[in-house]
This record gives C-alpha cells, structure tokens and sequence, in this order.
C-alpha cells in the first residue's frame, strides 16, 4: 500500500523574519500576540513555518507599506523598521507607550509611532458624547504659557503636551487615543476646572466596531492571498509537468 505524501502547504516570505510564514486563523482564547503590532491576534494571520518559533503577524501588519506620509509628522516620511532603532524598546510618540515591535520611524527626528497607532481614523464617535471626537496631533494645552496641563475627560490623568488626542473643541471634551476610546466601563469623569465635558458614561463602542469591520477586512483579504499562493502552486506543477527537467520551482 502506497504511503501517503505529507501535504505542503504554500507559504510566504516577509522582511521582517528569516523563516517562511503559512496562513494561520487564531482563535479566541489562543493569547496569541502579534510579533509586529503587539496586539492580540485573532482570526486570518501568518504564523511561522517552524515548529519551535512563535512568530506571528495581523494580516494587515503583513501589509505594511515601508513608507508613509504621516499628517503627524509633515517634514520627513516616516520608514517602517520591523525592529526597534534604539535597542529593546522605544517609547511611541502618539499614545505615550512603549513598543518593542515594528514603529513608523524617522531617524533624523528620533520620532516613532506604534503601526497600531499610525492607522487609526481621524474620527471617532462615543456613546457618552454628542459630538465626533477629532484626532490632533497633541494637545490644546501645547505651548500654554501657564503651564496648563490637559487632563483624559476619561480617566481624568494628566496628558503630555505632545501626546495625541481624540478631541472635541466645542466641549473642550477630549481622550488617549487607545486605552480610553476601548474602555468597556470606567467611573463616572468628574468635571475639570476652566475646561468643559460631557457627563460620564460608558465608553463608546465605535472602537470595537472599527476592530470588526477590519478583522472581516483582513479575513477576506488573507482568503483572497491564500487563492492567490495556492494558483502560483497549481502553476508550478503544470509547469513542472510540461518541463520533466526542470527540478525545482521557485516563486
């Protein structure tokens, strides 16, 4: 009786890891991180080849154009570096976090921005809040000559001047850009003296609906790549089959 063949599954290269990468779904409940954003990965994803290397990348970080343009930064385009350029970590300049995966950098301005950073939307919505929120670039109180510190209307913490912001200006009204726009529950904010607010309530889901709406994205997306390797797979072997000489296909 024959044996039979193990099956080859197609695989990808990417810069960022010296080993081929597979598709891979995730699962709620894996814990798994993404080697690249850092963040929990669930659903279509790339996962290294070896057995014993636990790399794994979002679809979308796979994706990565290695050049942007950012509104944040207008001088100088900023480069996709898939390690950190300062060692072990380096400190995101939007949301003020530490990161030891890929960063957005510029090297002549020592300014780096998280991947998960450099993509969210300009405007966000929450339920304790009638208006949209508008993304700045840092906060109002920026260049204040009294030294006024703008304080999250969320968790009521003090912001670093340069930090980004989610921000309503008729309310003076604004939040961090990640950790306070996810947040399922929180206290009720209590109000600031010389700036407005909304009352408190429950965050906004609008961040977890965007979080949906990408991952079906990204699910399609790594469906409609896996059609594509395995047509480049199915080519090779016609073309194998038309040319017995030739021993090896590379694509």
């Amino acid at each position: 009786m024959a044996s039979k063949k193990p099956v080859n599954r197609p695989s990808v290269r990417h810069p960022s890891h010296n080993h081929p990468l597979r598709i891979f779904k995730s699962q709620e409940g894996d814990e798994i991180i993404c080697s690249g954003c850092e963040l929990d990965l669930i659903g279509q994803a790339f996962k290294c080849t070896k057995k014993d290397c636990d790399y794994f990348l979002h679809k979308s970080c796979f994706d990565l154009p290695g050049e942007t343009n950012h509104k944040s930064h207008l001088n100088h385009p900023l480069t996709l570096l898939h390690s950190p350029p300062y060692g072990h970590s380096y400190t995101c300049d939007a949301c003020g976090q530490y990161g030891s995966g890929f960063t957005y950098n510029c090297s002549e301005c020592q300014y780096d921005v998280h991947v998960g950073c450099a993509f969210i939307p300009e405007t966000v919505e929450r339920d304790d809040h009638h208006h949209p929120l508008t993304l700045v670039y840092n906060t109002p109180c920026k260049g204040r000559e009294d030294g006024a510190m703008f304080i999250c209307d969320v968790c009521q913490e003090d912001m670093s001047e340069n930090l980004w912001v989610y921000y309503c200006k008729e309310c003076d009204y604004g939040t961090h850009v990640h950790s306070c726009m996810v947040y399922e529950d929180h206290e009720p904010k209590r109000g600031g003296e010389g700036r407005g607010g909304g009352v408190g309530g429950e965050s906004s889901s609008a961040a977890e609906r965007m979080k949906s709406l990408m991952k079906a994205q990204d699910e399609m997306a790594a469906l409609q790549l896996e059609a594509r390797i395995r047509k480049n797979t199915n080519d090779a072997i016609l073309e194998l089959w038309d040319e017995p000489k030739r021993k090896y296909y590379y694509w």
